[in-house]
């Protein structure tokens, strides 16, 4: 592999991992919104599946942003 398709791979995971960031971040908050909101039949067990699947979102978002910055580091050193 040539160093302009490394390039392109490169840059094509940053956005990659930049877009699955911003979604899994996106989903941490949208059910972390549900654990707040009343609603009917709300139990404490639903309560922590909310805020467990919210945590793991959330560090999915972190790791995918990790990421993201690893390959972004390797494309300016190109």
């Amino acid at each position: 592999m040539n160093d302009r398709d490394r390039q392109k791979n490169l840059y094509y995971k940053v956005t990659d991992y930049r877009r699955f960031s911003f979604l899994f971040l996106f989903l941490a908050v949208f059910l972390y919104a549900g654990t707040w909101i009343p609603f009917q039949g709300k139990t404490e067990a639903k309560l922590e599946i909310l805020s467990v699947a919210s945590f793991i979102l959330i560090s999915l978002a972190a790791l995918a942003y990790w990421r993201m910055a690893k390959a972004k580091k390797q494309l300016q050193q190109l």
